[in-house]
């Protein structure tokens, strides 16, 4: 009899392992903007742009009205479960708080880097409209040189999921009337943006983990028949 729990023991030690040797595990992953800049609205005096310019100010500046964006290339990325944008602070002006808000952007990832084509209207209220992926209140004054960090919602994880193998983009916008208010003046190459998120930590069983479960059925199964056989020759 001491030899049957041996083994069954055993059966279920080797299940167990079988089932826990390849499950998901909670990760991060930081990925860095692939592009980031503005767009202006039309009748501005300074609604210029070029494809190399990395500067993401967003708000109104010398009567021109800006929107930025960041685009992500998440390559196989799947499973998120939060995810946070950082950003440079760089330089701002305007009311001591102002409001940004970050949206979905229907813009295709290759016409939004064309940057040249600004001033563009459908482009610009695109960045600051539609989905909302959060709401924040950021102060224009602060060390230049820090990191901010903003939460996405879940607006923005489930369209994360949504484009695994392709590009995600996040629009930028100061939103209330703007009078020469903005943020992120003077940001570029040395400030691209980073996107942080984590990806689900529950297990999930791969095929060597249903075979692990097997063997432990397996082996109780074959106990109780034991144990049964083994009672009936003593009666």
């Amino acid at each position: 009899m001491k030899r049957f729990y041996k083994l069954a023991i055993v059966s279920a030690i080797v299940g167990l392992e079988l089932g826990t040797l390849n499950t998901a595990q909670a990760t991060t992953f930081t990925e860095t903007a692939s592009d980031q800049g503005w767009w202006a609205a039309e009748g501005g005096v300074n609604g210029g742009n070029s494809n190399d310019n990395t500067n993401y100010i967003t708000g109104s500046i010398r009567i021109t009205d800006l929107r930025n964006f960041f685009k992500f290339d998440l390559g196989n990325l799947v499973g998120v479960t939060s995810a946070t944008l950082q950003i440079q602070r760089f330089l701002g002006s305007g009311n001591p708080t102002e409001t940004l808000g970050f949206f979905d952007v229907s813009t295709p990832a290759n016409v939004l880097s064309q940057k040249k084509n600004s001033p563009n209207n459908t482009i610009y209220n695109d960045l600051g409209s539609g989905k909302n992926y959060g709401t924040f209140n950021v102060t224009t004054s602060g060390d230049p040189n820090e990191i901010l960090s903003f939460a996405l919602n879940s607006n923005a994880i489930a369209d994360i999921n949504a484009r695994s193998g392709n590009f995600f983009s996040i629009g930028g916008a100061l939103l209330g009337d703007l009078n020469e208010e903005y943020l992120f003046s003077e940001s570029g190459s040395q400030g691209f943006a980073k996107l942080v998120v984590d990806t689900n930590s529950t297990p999930v069983p791969e095929p060597s983990a249903l075979g692990g479960i097997v063997v432990v059925s397996v082996g109780g199964w074959w106990l109780k028949r034991k144990r049964k056989a083994s009672l009936r020759n003593k009666n």
